[in-house]
């Protein structure tokens, strides 16, 4: 549903992107991540039309958003970093005005358009000004904009930003009923945002894309080595002394002295592995648990873009 194949853009002497390549599949929600200046905005901005690239191609349903503009963007809904709206008209009224600027058969207006504020849980306040409205009510508002007409590609930039914990919630909720109806790209600053909502994640530094992939590969793929936590039913301490004549990395305790964190190395993994829970049992402290510790998304998106 979405090529980006090899765009690059300048301004200046600054490379805001270097041959950026990446496709997000029907249905799908990707996470684009990356620091302020990365290139996330410029690479949506192309993607969507509003700026050229200065090389490579990007489609949106299998039309080029720069060969073939009108139909590529048919299929397409925006929801920016700042919402577009106007907060001098009503809410019913503007996302009737976004749905005639998509092109909306003038016959189908009405039915989109309540069909869209239902969705959106905005029946309570359609008739009120979006001058109004709360930051939750007013970013609805302009995430109906960009779903009136029922595109295929959403691309939605910081759609949570400056929302409360329960509004990011409720938020999170509605972009995630809309999987597989819609493809959606994703961007934002709030990694479990991302973690908890999208299916892939790429994560773009200094114009590049360093890494893309489902949170597990990501996580996976970042480990030299792997960590694990183990739990034991008694004498934690005494178990930690045990252990660490076995020659473990970083071995130390955790959040309570029966929870036990170390680090197994790429190669002879399974045997230390099999030598830890031999230690244990042997050693009469009762073996409640050996759990492979996956890094958070902050973990990641700190190491590959430092």
């Amino acid at each position: 549903m979405i090529e980006v194949l090899g765009l690059s853009k300048n301004y200046g002497d600054l490379a805001a992107l270097s041959d950026v390549s990446f496709t997000v599949e029907k249905g799908q929600i990707v996470g684009f991540l990356g620091a302020n200046g990365a290139g996330k905005s410029t690479t949506m901005d192309i993607l969507c039309g509003c700026i050229g690239a200065d090389k490579g191609s990007a489609k949106i349903a299998g039309f080029d958003i720069t060969e073939q503009p009108i139909e590529a963007k048919k299929r397409l809904g925006y929801l920016p970093d700042v919402a577009p709206l106007h907060h001098d008209m009503l809410v019913e009224e503007y996302i009737e005005y976004a749905a005639r600027l998509h092109k909306v058969e003038s016959s189908a207006i009405k039915s989109r358009v309540d069909i869209t504020i239902e969705k959106l849980a905005l029946s309570d306040v359609r008739k009120r000004l979006i001058a109004n409205l709360s930051k939750g009510y007013r970013q609805r508002v302009g995430l109906a904009q960009a779903l009136v007409h029922d595109p295929d590609v959403l691309v939605l930039d910081e759609p949570t930003e400056g929302l409360d914990p329960t509004q990011i919630a409720e938020i999170r909720k509605l972009i995630r009923s809309l999987a597989g109806q819609h493809t959606i790209l994703l961007s934002s600053h709030i990694l479990s945002e991302v973690q908890n909502t999208c299916d892939k994640i790429i994560i773009i530094n200094k114009g590049k894309i360093v890494t893309q992939g489902t949170y597990e590969q990501l996580a996976t793929s970042m480990e030299a080595g792997h960590v694990y936590k183990l739990k034991v039913a008694r004498n934690g301490s005494n178990a930690l002394t045990t252990l660490g004549r076995i020659g473990l990395n970083n071995l130390k305790t955790g959040s309570t002295p029966e929870e036990i964190e170390f680090a197994v190395g790429a190669a002879g993994g399974d045997q230390i592995l099999d030598d830890v829970a031999r230690a244990v049992v042997d050693g009469g402290f009762g073996l409640r648990g050996l759990t492979l510790k996956t890094r958070s998304l902050e973990d990641i998106f700190l190491q590959l873009t430092k």
